[in-house]
């Protein structure tokens, strides 16, 4: 009688198990959805900064002087069966060079990803590669976060997309 149910017992196990291992292959490798929206690339924006007249002047107070680089960086192409127009940024605020990367000579270029929602506002910064400076990455960040844009437009209707944004930070 012990055996009997020993056995019992033991074909149990194996229908438990072969039901799990069954499942587990059966279900999807990938639980991840992928990001079925447009990725858009922006141009480059320039941080730079004077180092002769540092010394002797309040360093927090000095201005950053930024502009915008004059290179364009090619836009990806999409196949669509609608024009697919990217975003615009409509408000910029240049980021700040931290003063403590600027006294020790840092430099770098950060590439951020930007997600702009449907009314034009970056929801989501993001640093894509990072400048190899977290102080640097970080003002890019907070800066890239206070940027308006128009949205990326299909069709006459608005589009959430991603949005790439290169940020070189340099001393002259």
């Amino acid at each position: 009688m012990k055996s009997q149910n020993l056995s019992m017992i033991a074909v149990g196990m194996i229908l438990v198990v072969g039901i799990m291992v069954s499942f587990l292959v059966a279900r999807p490798v990938s639980m991840v959805q992928p990001r079925e929206m447009p990725v858009f690339m922006g141009q480059e924006v320039a941080v730079q900064r004077a180092v002769e007249g540092l010394r002797g002047q309040d360093k927090a107070k000095k201005a950053v002087k930024a502009q915008r680089a004059i290179k364009a960086v090619p836009q990806p192409k999409a196949v669509t069966p609608l024009p697919l127009v990217p975003p615009t940024v409509s408000y910029r605020v240049l980021p700040e060079y931290p003063v403590s990367a600027l006294e020790q000579g840092l430099q770098g270029t950060a590439i951020l990803s930007i997600y702009v929602g449907l009314g034009g506002v970056a929801e989501r910064v993001e640093v894509a590669s990072s400048s190899g400076v977290a102080e640097l990455d970080n003002s890019a960040v907070k800066a890239v976060s206070q940027w308006k844009f128009s949205p990326a437009m299909q069709g006459g209707a608005a589009v959430a997309s991603w949005f790439e944004m290169p940020v070189r930070f340099q001393i002259n």
